[in-house]
């Protein structure tokens, strides 16, 4: 659901509520604001051959999770869904993460984009990428003409 629909649902819940004064003890709009535009927690370490990145996704799929590598940047994307309830049922306060994200990874030395490999597990997605090699500048002789 798009944060702008959303805020809209939340201001005419708020219309309801408001003869209560606890409400924004309840659901902080700042809160709010946050859950709508997330990002997930990452780890970024460097070995001496490779990049190893570890992001923080639960109750996500592996199916749900896209991941593009280019030369210097690796870009995580990806949606955890809305759960479905009872129509009867209000929520009182709702933090768990939903909805889409993407996050980009600048990376400072090129990476071998074919050899990169990603595992998933109770989670948590860990991304190994290979450096470049360096190119080793080699001399020549030059024949003057």
């Amino acid at each position: 659901m798009p944060p702008v629909k959303i805020a809209l649902e939340v201001s005419k819940g708020m219309d309801e509520l408001q003869p209560w004064e606890g409400f924004p003890d309840l659901f902080p709009l700042p809160r709010f604001f946050e859950q709508g535009f997330w990002q997930p927690s990452v780890d970024l370490a460097e070995r001496a051959g490779e990049f190893i990145v570890r992001a923080n996704l639960p109750g996500m799929k592996r199916e749900d999770i896209e991941l593009t590598v280019e030369e210097n940047s690796l870009t995580l994307q990806g949606e955890i869904q809305e759960e479905k309830t009872a129509e009867d049922e209000r929520f009182y306060r709702r933090e768990r993460r939903r909805g889409s994200f993407i996050r980009r990874i600048p990376l400072r030395v090129p990476v071998r984009t074919e050899a990169v490999t990603a595992t998933f597990n109770n989670g948590v997605l860990e991304v190994r990428l290979p450096k470049v090699e360096p190119a080793i500048p080699r001399g020549r002789r030059v024949e003057i003409e």
